[in-house]
C-alpha cells in the first residue's frame, strides 16, 4: 500500500480493521461453536481466510483497490480468525485427559506462535522477489491445508438442545468467566500500544524493531508449553501473577533510550510473560466451562483479546500526540498490574484454579451441573 501511494491514515485503517471485525464477529462465533461444533466452525474459518487470499492471487483485489473493497476483505479475514481460534480451542478438551489439558492448550497456542515467528520473514522475501500475488497463493494454500487437516472427524463439542431435542443458538455466559476475561483484556492493552507506536520510535532511534518481535515470538514459542505444564502443577493464579510482573518489567525497559540490545531483552521478556499468562487464562476458561458452552468461553476470550488490542492501538490514537508514547506505555504497564489485581480477586471469590472445583460453589449445584454435562456429552440431549 505504501508502494502505490496510499496515505498512512488509510493504511492504518485497513490494517487495524481486522481486529475490530474480529471482536464483533467473535460475539456470535462462540454460540455457533456450541451449536454446530468446533470442527465445522474451524472449516468455515479456514474457508473465510482462503477466499480473500484467492481474490488477491487472481488480481481481483490489490493494494491499489478502492478502500471499501479492502475493508471488505479485512472483514472476511477478521471473521475467519474469529471462527478459527475458539473452534480450535474447543476441540482440545475432547482429545486429551484433564491432567494433560494445560499442556495441550499451550501446544495449540504454540502453533500460532510458530506462524508468527517464521511466516513474516518468508513472505517478505516472496513479496520482494515475486510480488503480492505469490504471497496470496501461499496464504490460500495454507488455509486449504488447514481445512484438509480437519476433514477427518477429530471430535467436537456437544451441541445444546432444548427439552424437545431442537437446537438453539445462544452465547452462553457464566459469572466464573469474568475474572479470566477481564484479566486477559487488561493484560493485552500494552501490546496494542507497542505494535502500533513502537516501530516508528525504534526506527528514529536507529534500533532494529524486527529483533524485538523476533525475541518475543521465540521466547513465547519456547516457553508456552512449559508454561502450560506449570499451570497444571502450580495453579493459574501464581503463574498469571508471575507472568504479569515479568511483562510489566519488560515493557518498562522500553521507557529507556531505545537500542537494539534493549529491544531484544524487552521482546524476550514480553514473550515469557505472555507464555505464562495466556495458558493460565485458557485453562481457567476451559475448566470453568462444560461441553455445551466451552465454545462461548473461547469466543469471549477472542473478544477480550481483540478489545485489549483495539484499546491499545486505535483507542490510543487520539492520545499519542498530546501525551506521548511513554505515557501510553505507562498506561499499558498499569493495566497489566490491574490484571494481577483482578486475578487475585477472582481467586479469592472462586477458590482459585486447579483440578478441584471452585470452593465457593454449592456442592449440590456442582453435582447437578456435572450430571447435566455428562448427559449432554454422552447423549447430545
Amino acid at each position: 500500500m505504501v508502494a502505490v501511494g496510499r496515505p498512512d491514515s488509510e493504511i492504518g485503517l485497513v490494517v487495524g480493521a481486522a481486529s475490530v471485525f474480529l471482536v464483533v464477529v467473535s460475539l456470535a462465533v462462540g454460540g455457533m461453536v456450541d451449536l454446530y461444533g468446533g470442527r465445522l466452525l474451524f472449516l468455515v474459518g479456514a474457508g473465510l481466510l482462503f477466499f480473500p487470499a484467492l481474490l488477491f492471487a487472481l488480481g481481483i483485489v490489490g493494494a491499489g483497490s478502492p478502500l471499501p473493497a479492502l475493508l471488505a476483505v479485512r472483514f472476511i479475514q477478521g471473521a475467519g480468525l474469529a471462527a478459527l481460534v475458539p473452534a480450535a480451542l474447543s476441540l482440545v478438551p475432547g482429545l486429551v485427559s484433564d491432567s494433560r489439558l494445560p499442556t495441550a492448550l499451550a501446544a495449540v497456542g504454540v502453533a500460532a506462535n510458530v506462524s508468527l515467528a517464521i511466516v513474516p520473514p518468508i513472505t517478505l522475501v516472496m513479496l520482494e522477489s515475486y510480488g503480492l500475488g505469490a504471497v496470496a497463493v501461499a496464504a490460500a494454500l495454507s488455509s486449504a491445508a488447514a481445512a484438509l487437516l480437519l476433514i477427518p472427524r477429530v471430535g467436537s463439542a456437544r451441541r445444546p438442545r432444548r427439552a424437545d431435542g431442537s437446537r438453539r443458538f445462544r452465547l452462553a455466559w457464566r459469572p466464573e468467566w469474568t475474572g479470566p476475561l477481564v484479566s486477559c483484556g487488561l493484560f493485552i492493552v500494552h501490546w496494542g500500544v507497542i505494535t502500533s507506536y513502537l516501530p516508528q520510535r525504534a526506527e528514529a532511534a536507529g534500533a532494529d524493531i524486527g529483533l524485538f518481535f523476533t525475541g518475543d515470538a521465540v521466547a513465547l514459542l519456547a516457553a508456552r508449553i512449559p508454561g502450560g505444564y506449570l499451570v497444571g502443577r502450580l495453579g493459574s493464579l501464581r503463574l498469571m501473577v508471575i507472568g504479569l510482573v515479568v511483562t510489566g518489567a519488560s515493557v518498562t525497559l522500553l521507557l529507556l533510550p531505545l537500542t537494539t540490545p534493549l529491544l531484544i531483552a524487552a521482546g524476550v521478556g514480553t514473550g515469557l510473560g505472555a507464555a505464562l499468562v495466556l495458558p493460565a487464562v485458557l485453562v481457567e476458561l476451559s475448566r470453568r466451562s462444560g461441553p455445551a458452552d466451552r465454545g462461548s468461553a473461547f469466543g469471549l476470550f477472542s473478544v477480550a483479546f481483540g478489545v485489549g488490542i483495539t484499546v491499545g492501538s486505535i483507542g490510543a490514537a487520539p492520545l499519542i500526540e498530546p501525551l506521548g508514547f511513554n505515557a501510553l506505555l505507562v498506561v499499558g504497564i498499569v493495566m497489566a498490574l490491574l490484571a494481577a489485581v483482578v486475578a487475585a480477586w477472582d481467586d479469592r471469590r472462586f477458590g482459585g484454579i486447579g483440578p478441584a472445583a471452585p470452593a465457593s460453589v454449592d456442592a449440590a449445584a456442582l453435582a447437578a451441573r456435572a450430571a447435566a454435562e455428562t448427559e449432554v456429552e454422552s447423549t447430545g440431549v
